[in-house]
């Protein structure tokens, strides 16, 4: 058995999973507020995801169950305490100079060293703001507006921007997943946009197919972003990387990355690419089983008096 654990309003991501025809081990997704209300989980692997959408004290409560199910001798992917998130991915990775962009908390007076750069939230996934900042002043401005406006920044970033155009005003995205000890290369996205997010097929041409291919079949970036995922503390997850002249620029790891079954238009040999990768996954997600345990969960009253799950609707349910 092996269970994801999420918050109730963001599985449709492990969709892929579930409904993979590849997939042979018996896989439950259920939320942190179920998790927090067992008495003991019977399991041979639990994977904690979604962990940017969780606040400081959830993220406590579900670092405090993972040593509990670890010391059972249940397998434990993305401890909460030491999985970096966005702010403190882009920290290590340009202290250990992987990454020769900065990222900067915008309610602290930033003074980037590089322009362009671009704002983003420090949790969620979507690019907001679709402008890239070109110099100092234009930040300044850029941020007195939004605070004149109403929007806070204590949860916004001001990041560096880098990422080589692939074509003329046409840019690039690699992805590749890690599950467990595997590392996995997946489709790479052609997007009209420097904030490249979901690619758009049409804009790909036979080079770009070609080279797509490639880049699963030969999986090149896997040592590098292996390394990236260890100084993340992240054993489950997708890296998004674009390029810095040569060499990876890396934007973000997603502990709850979406898993499609199929990319809708393609055909040959990068159709039967995308369902190696897909079959790759679910071959990975397969090796993460094995024997359950069962594991009793012990509730400190005097710590978990202080920690509480937000409620939304639906968020009750398993």
């Amino acid at each position: 058995m092996i269970y994801f654990f999420t918050t109730a309003s963001h599985r449709p991501p492990l969709n892929g999973i579930l409904k993979s025809p590849f997939r042979k081990a018996v896989v439950k997704v259920r939320s942190y507020n179920w998790l927090a209300r067992q008495s003991s989980i019977r399991a041979a692997a639990c994977i904690f995801t979604d962990l940017d959408r969780l606040r400081h004290f959830e993220l406590a409560m579900a670092g405090n169950l993972f040593r509990q199910l670890g010391r059972g001798g249940i397998r434990v992917l993305n401890d909460p305490a030491r999985s970096c998130q966005r702010e403190e991915l882009l920290f290590r990775l340009h202290k250990a100079g992987l990454n020769r962009f900065r990222a900067y908390p915008a309610a602290l007076d930033p003074e980037p060293s590089r322009f362009p750069v671009f704002l983003k939230c420090v949790s969620h996934h979507k690019q907001d703001f679709q402008d890239l900042i070109p110099d100092q002043a234009t930040l300044v401005r850029r941020l007195n507006e939004l605070r004149d406006s109403g929007f806070p920044l204590q949860y916004m970033l001001v990041i560096e921007f880098i990422n080589r155009e692939h074509r003329k005003n046409i840019y690039r995205r690699s992805t590749l997943y890690r599950i467990g000890d595997r590392m996995i290369a997946a489709n790479p996205v052609t997007e009209a946009s420097p904030f490249v997010k979901y690619g758009d097929i049409k804009l790909a041409t036979e080079e770009d197919l070609a080279a797509s291919v490639q880049e699963m079949t030969e999986n090149p970036y896997a040592d590098y972003m292996r390394h990236v995922f260890d100084i993340a503390n992240i054993e489950y997850g997708r890296v998004d990387f674009g390029f810095d002249g040569e060499k990876p620029a890396v934007y973000e790891i997603n502990t709850n990355p979406s898993i499609g079954l199929r990319v809708e238009g393609t055909s040959g040999a990068y159709a039967e690419a995308i369902r190696h990768s897909m079959q790759s996954i679910a071959a990975a997600v397969n090796a993460l089983d094995g024997d359950d345990r069962q594991v009793p969960l012990v509730y400190d009253k005097h710590y978990f008096s202080r920690l509480s799950f937000r409620w939304s609707p639906g968020l009750s349910q398993p």
